[in-house]
């Protein structure tokens, strides 16, 4: 959350480097993390099947690169609270997505997540 409030700062800055620089930085902190509480990340690494790397790039390509790109332009031009209720809204877009493509039906929980998601952007914009 923090990254995106000062990212209005760096309107000046291309989007796809912004991007680059926020995705990379996470990798570095997850794999470390990962490392100490699992243990040997770059063997389970290694042994994820290819139906799971389909996964990982269509929710790491498609809904958050795309979606993040999007968000960062967005800020260039609109107020950071314009912005920011879409940016909460990015797992229920993500379960529509999914949906459509893939045909997965989501289940009583994520439905319930995904109402909650709304309910709270929708009360957050309110209030403002």
């Amino acid at each position: 959350m923090l990254s995106q409030v000062f990212s209005r700062y760096l309107k000046d800055l291309d989007i796809k480097y912004t991007n680059t620089i926020m995705s990379f930085t996470g990798f570095l902190i997850l794999i470390i993390l990962s490392s100490v509480f699992e243990g040997n990340a770059i063997q389970t690494i290694t042994n994820i099947s290819l139906e799971s790397w389909f996964t990982v790039l269509y929710a790491g390509a498609i809904i958050s690169l795309l979606g993040h790109l999007m968000m960062f332009y967005l800020y260039k031009f609109y107020p950071l609270d314009m912005v920011l209720p879409f940016y909460a809204l990015f797992p229920v877009f993500g379960l529509i997505l999914t949906f459509f493509i893939f045909g997965e039906i989501p289940s009583f929980i994520t439905i319930i997540g995904g109402i909650i998601v709304i309910t709270s952007v929708f009360f957050a914009q309110k209030m403002r």
